[in-house]
């Protein structure tokens, strides 16, 4: 790799164990049961799966998180110690929180969650890691982060740092009153269809909002499914395809495509490149159970 494929990636926020349950039949209503034809327990939350495929790319990654503790904090460890993914900014998680974790149902091409946070949103060992010279970029893995901690936003620019967010579906963080000024100091925002609808009270064909989106200086990524993605920036806009493939799981497909988009544009690479690379990496994760499993096969097939 040359020097800019080295480029040090900072992922922050919360890291939960997420528990999958594939193959229903329909989604579960109220006194009513459904059963799942599989099961299965990893590390998960945005932070962890963009940084895992980051990783699998070969792109310099540090997560900057508190972990689980306890018997479910073990199967985020043994998942994170397989990773790749730098640990030296992690902290433990303080008991009294409580357990984070992420119960994900996985219907066909779609997935429902209910999720527990608990504690603090980032560790003290941020403003150390933003200053750490092997890392030039910051990737804010949830809007609800960088509602409970915005100074992140300053400090991470003086650090000469540029900054990427997702959003994360989290109704009162989206329908915040200053949340639009929050994304427009970033350099990527990726929300993903229902977000950017919902955080920019916008509905009808998406192609029709470049007007809407043409005095934004931030680059806006729209993650479509199975209708691939559209970038949005100042006054044009880009779409990429969705690659074919087995849909196994799409549970962290969006935090996927984010590292793979992330990992093209700071390696210099134009943004239809970019698009075309997140939806890769997004392929590779609905093809397996598990946020981040498909990490492996980026890794195989290389980055």
């Amino acid at each position: 790799m040359n020097e800019l494929d080295q480029k040090g990636v900072l992922c922050v926020g919360r890291v939960y164990c997420d528990l999958v349950f594939a193959g229903l039949p329909h989604m579960p209503k109220l006194g009513e049961e459904v059963y799942a034809e599989s099961f299965s327990a990893h590390a998960g939350g945005g932070a962890y799966i963009t940084a895992a495929y980051l990783a699998a790319a070969e792109q310099p990654t540090d997560l900057c998180a508190f972990l689980p503790h306890g018997p479910i904090g073990s199967f985020v460890q043994n998942d994170l110690n397989k990773s790749g993914i730098s640990k030296t900014y992690t902290e433990e998680a303080d008991a009294s929180w409580g357990t984070q974790l992420t119960v994900a149902m996985a219907l066909n091409d779609d997935r429902a969650f209910l999720t527990r946070r608990g504690g603090a949103p980032i560790p003290d060992s941020f403003d150390r890691a933003i200053n750490d010279p092997t890392i030039q970029h910051l990737h804010i893995a949830e809007l609800a982060t960088l509602l409970e901690a915005p100074t992140i936003l300053e400090r991470a620019k003086q650090a000469g740092l540029t900054i990427s967010l997702d959003c994360a579906w989290d109704e009162s963080a989206m329908d915040a009153g200053h949340v639009r000024e929050l994304i427009g100091e970033v350099d990527l925002f990726l929300p993903n269809l229902s977000e950017f609808r919902r955080v920019f009270d916008v509905a009808g064909e998406i192609e029709f909002f470049t007007s809407e989106m043409s005095n934004w200086a931030t680059k806006v990524i729209v993650k479509r499914g199975a209708d691939g993605a559209t970038l949005f920036h100042k006054a044009y806009h880009i779409s990429a395809p969705a690659l074919p493939c087995a849909i196994v799981d799409p549970t962290g497909a969006g935090d996927a495509f984010n590292a793979g988009f992330i990992t093209a544009w700071l390696r210099g690479k134009s943004d239809q490149e970019a698009l075309a690379e997140g939806n890769r990496f997004a392929a590779s994760s609905i093809s397996s159970i598990g946020g981040a499993t498909g990490a492996a096969m980026i890794k195989k097939t290389g980055s």
